[in-house]
């Protein structure tokens, strides 16, 4: 899967459904969102799973509003991307921006494309007085999500230069 492919699947998306929302997009799929506290700050950010043929999310609730909204969104990808997948396991979310599980990598790719449009960015980076840590502000977003948005944007050929790397384990700590 390519990311191309996945920006193309989330304006399909976006289109079929009507929504930028992740808790929106969650329960046109028909997914039954949960929150939980049981992990604690640092633990567990979300996983989602089938049981009986319903889909299930569930979501750290000791996150900020955020991180939830981020975490709502990745797992919303995995059921977009990883259907199959799920049937097998439960995926389980302790390190959201993981860039060395392919599926995580994806998840991310798309959850950036569909919380972050490319007019925004685009928008943003045209102000003279914006910077990166601004942007992130501006968008409500973590960095780390705004570089998984940027690679995505060089990916289909827009230039930009990312300002850090793509840290895979952000939201660990």
């Amino acid at each position: 899967m390519s990311g191309d492919y996945i920006h193309r699947e989330v304006l399909r998306i976006q289109a079929k459904y009507r929504t930028s929302d992740p808790y929106e997009l969650l329960d046109a799929l028909g997914a039954e969102l949960r929150e939980s506290c049981a992990y604690g700050p640092k633990g567990l950010k979300g996983y989602c799973y089938f049981s009986k043929r319903t889909i299930f999310v569930v979501i750290n609730g000791c996150l900020s509003e955020i991180e939830q909204r981020i975490v709502a969104m990745h797992e919303a990808a995995h059921i977009v991307l990883h259907q199959e997948l799920m049937k097998l396991a439960p995926m389980k979310d302790k390190v959201i921006y993981d860039m060395t599980s392919k599926t995580e990598y994806q998840a991310n790719l798309f959850a950036a494309d569909f919380l972050i449009s490319d007019e925004e960015v685009e928008e943003l980076t045209a102000r003279e007085d914006m910077d990166y840590f601004r942007m992130c502000k501006e968008l409500c977003v973590s960095p780390d999500l705004i570089s998984f948005k940027l690679f995505s944007m060089i990916q289909r050929g827009y230039r930009y230069n990312l300002p850090q790397n793509l840290n895979s384990t952000f939201l660990k700590s």
